[in-house]
């Protein structure tokens, strides 16, 4: 079975998420040995590659998005929260790699890895949550994703494309509502430790 577009998201999500604090990692040895000139090169090339491949994989989450149905406002609010979550993290990561160009690897620089890699983690956390609580994307519920085209197809092509622009529209757009107070982020779009303090969920829209 071919792969579908939806589905290039969690076929990357892996690199990203080893990437980070094993590029982290290598600043902090860098720093701990500044006279080692291609420990630090290492990391200043890992950073870069990192950096790209949260872009690829925020992005490819972005189409994702916009192609799984979600039956509930609080799954959508937590879908959000991922997302918005991610795309902090892939900033930081291009800003961190933008600094390690011209300057020397540093405690610094290795703790704002090992923090980012800390935030990406909690982030997988939400998509795990999205995919086996909330079934995003899952085909036998049916929805968009069910339909999707294959991944390899001039179709598969050009839809991960549009939905990907989509995607960060939806994004900035949510975050925009959120920040000026037009539509409020359910607390329960933290994770389930979040949602307990509620004392209620949300009911399923149908």
């Amino acid at each position: 079975m071919p792969m579908r577009t939806h589905e290039l998201h969690p076929s990357l999500v892996h690199a990203p998420l080893a990437l980070l604090p094993a590029t982290a990692l290598v600043d902090l040895a860098a720093a701990l040995r500044p006279r080692d000139l291609r420990l630090d090169r290492l990391g200043r090339n890992l950073w870069w590659t990192t950096a790209a491949a949260g872009l690829v994989t925020g992005l490819a989450g972005m189409a994702a998005s916009q192609e799984i149905e979600l039956r509930s406002a609080h799954a959508r609010d937590m879908m959000f929260t991922h997302g918005i979550g991610n795309l902090a993290v892939v900033l930081a990561a291009v800003g961190i790699s933008a600094w390690r160009t011209r300057n020397a690897a540093n405690l610094t620089s290795a703790a704002s890895g090992l923090l980012a890699a800390g935030a990406a983690s909690y982030t997988a956390y939400l998509g795990g949550e999205l995919v086996y609580t909330h079934g995003a994307g899952v085909k036998v519920l049916g929805g968009a994703a069910a339909e999707a085209p294959a991944l390899f197809s001039g179709e598969g092509v050009a839809r991960l494309g549009r939905d990907a622009g989509r995607g960060l529209g939806w994004l900035l757009r949510r975050a925009y509502r959120a920040v000026s107070g037009r539509e409020r982020v359910a607390r329960g779009a933290l994770g389930p430790i979040a949602e307990a303090g509620t004392g209620a969920e949300e009911p399923e829209l149908h």
